[in-house]
């Protein structure tokens, strides 16, 4: 399959499928959506020539779904300019709140929105906001420095064309499908299949309560200095990933609070394979990784790092009980908790740092233009907590993003504090008592 010489007939990938299956079977607000605050001298109609250059190159951006099965099209997408230096910044919040989490209709919206509005003299807000199915954070922050990079070579008088690809989505899509072929393939596909068809009744069980909505408040945390050492130390010690013990310690935590069945899943970019590291796309799988309430710390460590391995080694099979799992689109949120990872301390620091929303200091890209991303004020999310890790330098970040419906600020405050005990202690014998 030569990239996307076939257009339309490219099918879709296991990803894409999953959320367009999910989006017709009950309404999901499946968004992202990404704040960045632009400080200088900007020249908006260059602005608004350079961004959908960029975009526009992409065709995963410009994909639209209709039909079942689904069937392809494609358009291009312009950046819309919105003058609001009249709003106050209250008024400013709430239009962001409504703007940026305004439900996408899959078959009939533009699937991904450009958006720069003035908010001053020199300061302008540049919203981008996406359906899950045609990207996810990975794609969007590498669109963002593309997008700023098109921008500031045109205003320096320079031909600009966008970064070709060696590879790109379809060429992933035919990769996929190609693996899932071999035997490597299928017997990874019946690992999956055959792990979550064992766990098919609780699923049904579960998925029989009332569903709730997916409005979402956040709590951070920061984790460094000694605290951060002593984790390392903690990872160090027990021979495993960072990752692994921060997954046991969420899962740990989780058990304490939750008296019901739930399930911990994990988000496994593509990315991790060399070849597709800068294919832009929904590149993203989620694992699910089994909940043991009775087992000790060390047997904890020792199975999610086996899970783990396993599931980036057959990445490309994975399903999930999630919401965007084969036999999980009707599970309640208060069922389902996510986690994610990002080890950015091998990027350039403070740069990648702003294009993935992990830190809100003002980074300058020119003599007269300086940016940083800006939280918008609502959070949208199918699961019951999300919990999406990230690690600069000598810092944690951790942002637990729960579901306002399942869950109180203060309880989800417990939650985060507990589970920083857990990841700074580890053993049981050294945990305080709840």
């Amino acid at each position: 399959m030569p990239g996307w010489d076939c257009s339309a007939n490219v099918p879709l990938s296991i990803t894409e499928q999953s959320i367009y299956n999910l989006n017709h079977r009950k309404v999901l607000a499946d968004l992202i959506t990404r704040a960045m605050r632009i400080k200088g001298d900007v020249d908006v109609e260059l602005f608004e020539r350079a961004v959908p250059t960029v975009v526009n190159a992409y065709p995963i951006f410009r994909c639209r779904y209709r039909d079942e099965p689904a069937i392809r099209s494609f358009d291009d997408i312009e950046l819309d300019y919105m003058d609001i230096r009249h709003m106050s910044e209250a008024h400013i919040t709430s239009f962001l709140r409504q703007f940026s989490s305004s439900p996408m209709d899959l078959n009939s919206d533009q699937l991904l929105g450009l958006s720069l509005f003035r908010t001053g003299e020199d300061e302008y807000i540049f919203l981008t906001k996406c359906h899950h199915i045609i990207t996810d954070g990975i794609s969007l922050s590498l669109l963002w420095a593309e997008s700023l990079a098109a921008y500031l070579a045109m205003g320096a008088g320079k031909s600009y064309k966008p970064r070709g690809e060696s590879t790109d989505f379809a060429d992933y899509i035919n990769f996929e499908e190609t693996y899932l072929g071999t035997e490597r393939g299928q017997k990874a596909s019946y690992y999956w299949r055959n792990k979550l068809e064992l766990q098919r009744e609780a699923v049904w069980q579960a998925s029989h309560q009332e569903i709730v909505s997916i409005n979402c408040d956040e709590v951070i945390l920061n984790i460094d200095g000694a605290d951060f050492t002593q984790i390392q130390a903690n990872v160090s010690d027990a021979e495993i990933s960072l990752f692994v013990f921060l997954c046991a310690a969420y899962e740990q935590t989780l058990c304490e609070f939750l008296h019901h069945d739930f399930w911990l899943n994990t988000s496994l970019s593509l990315r991790l394979k060399r070849e597709h590291r800068y294919i832009l796309g929904p590149m993203f799988r989620y694992g699910n990784l089994s909940v043991c309430r009775n087992e000790s710390w060390s047997e904890k460590l020792v199975r999610l790092s086996r899970e783990i391995r396993h599931a980036m080694r057959t990445a490309y099979a994975a399903d999930s009980i999630g919401p965007h799992g084969s036999i999980g689109h009707n599970l309640n949120a208060s069922s389902c908790f996510l986690i994610t990872f990002l080890q950015a301390e091998e990027h350039h620091e403070g740069f990648t740092a702003v294009y993935t929303g992990e830190t809100s200091e003002w980074v300058e890209i020119s003599e007269n233009l300086k940016i940083h991303t800006t939280p918008l004020p609502t959070r949208l999310t199918p699961y019951g907590i999300y919990l999406s890790l990230a690690v600069y330098g000598g810092q944690l970040r951790a942002s637990f993003i729960y579901n306002v419906n399942c869950f109180s600020f203060k309880q989800v405050e417990s939650i985060a504090d507990r589970w920083c005990l857990r990841s700074i202690y580890g053993a049981d014998e050294k945990m305080p008592p709840l």
